[in-house]
């Protein structure tokens, strides 16, 4: 049984199992577990008649060729968009639904108006223990903290401003987890994003490593020579990340 508490690195699909299956739909979060994730990470928004969805974007145009903005639609207008193989866009309630009840699951706050809702939604299904509540927002973090004292946040990093504020941010929000993206390394370079994993784990934060671009995962042993920093890593293809953790040792 997963947990957040492990001492194995753990796996997250993300937005399900999206380098093989359209990302955020429910095929993509079943394909995920059933190739060995640990869980997956879900990105939610409100909708305009108030129903928590899973989707990255705030408009439909990438994904189903759609210029619509997300929170101008209700649900039954979202759910007529195919977002790839005849696969439809998802409630959080039906993520929940079909992921077994032991998988975890990290849900990124894109919309701060949804906050409220996700909570009720994962206090619904009993799955606060399981649950990572991460944001870019850090407004959406204060919210999330208000709402419950002990449920896990994470901050995703974006700049290098947010680097300089975890100490106070950890203080504050009494978080989990540091969300460092692997972009990071070609924007400062390996060995300060080297020093600033490893500053962020010596202040107590759990790291999580993520990425837009997989293969910034392999290129240059990115991943092998960050080996003992990190603790969670979220990845399109599953199956690929299973072979390299093995190769290192690690799962």
């Amino acid at each position: 049984m997963p947990s957040w508490e492990e001492d194995r690195i753990l796996v997250l699909g993300h937005r399900g199992y999206m380098a093989k299956f359209p990302e955020n739909t429910l095929l993509a979060y079943k394909k995920a577990i059933e190739a060995g994730a640990d869980g997956v990470e879900v990105d939610v928004w409100l909708t305009k008649d108030g129903n928590v969805i899973a989707l990255h974007d705030e408009t439909l145009e990438r994904t189903a060729k759609i210029r619509a903005n997300i929170k101008d639609m209700t649900l039954k207008e979202l759910k007529k968009a195919d977002v790839g193989m005849g696969e439809k866009i998802p409630t959080l309630r039906e993520i929940l639904e079909i992921l077994p009840k032991d998988s975890l699951i990290n849900i990124e706050i894109k919309d701060v108006d949804a906050v409220e809702a996700t909570y009720d939604i994962i206090k619904e299904y009993n799955a606060v223990n399981r649950t990572l509540i991460s944001s870019f927002n850090i407004e959406a973090l204060h919210k999330a903290r208000e709402l419950d004292n002990k449920i896990k946040l994470g901050v995703l990093i974006g700049n290098e401003e947010i680097v300089g504020m975890l100490p106070k941010l950890k203080e504050e929000l009494k978080l989990y987890s540091a969300n460092a993206p692997m972009e990071g390394i070609p924007i400062i370079g390996f060995e300060r994003f080297y020093q600033a994993v490893a500053w962020a784990k010596k202040l107590g934060f759990k790291m999580i490593l993520w990425t837009e671009i997989d293969e910034l995962y392999y290129q240059n042993d990115h991943l092998k020579r960050l080996k003992g920093l990190f603790d969670v890593v979220i990845t399109d293809d599953i199956e690929k990340m299973f072979n390299l953790l093995r190769e290192m040792g690690l799962r």
